[in-house]
């Protein structure tokens, strides 16, 4: 397993739960296996696990599933492109951006 599989994986599902369940169980195998890329794949997982914890008992609407499943590619996106650069300080700054951009939605900074 490793990263672009898991984002190929996630643009291919349907936006539920389920789809947001494997991703995190995707990023646990990479932390174990690619502990270089640990702290993007917990970031990642996290997203996957609140979601999950938040909207698994609960209907939501089709517009906000696929509006939660393309802000998560969006962070995926940029963090599959960052690791493809190969350069720690890149891929630490989109981390960053990650972290800032979804602290800031859910209103934390």
């Amino acid at each position: 397993m490793n990263f672009s599989t898991a984002v190929q994986e996630f643009r291919q599902a349907l936006p539920g739960t389920d789809a947001f369940k494997r991703v995190r169980v995707q990023c646990e195998q990479i932390i174990r296996n690619v502990p270089e890329q640990a702290a993007m794949c917990f970031v990642i997982g996290e997203f996957c696990r609140a979601y999950v914890l938040f909207y698994e008992d609960q209907e939501v609407s089709p517009e906000f599933a696929h509006q939660v499943k393309s802000q998560l590619l969006g962070y995926m996106d940029s963090l599959e492109v960052a690791l493809g650069s190969a350069d720690e300080r890149t891929l630490s700054a989109a981390l960053n951006q990650v972290v800032v951009a979804y602290a800031g939605k859910r209103g934390l900074v």
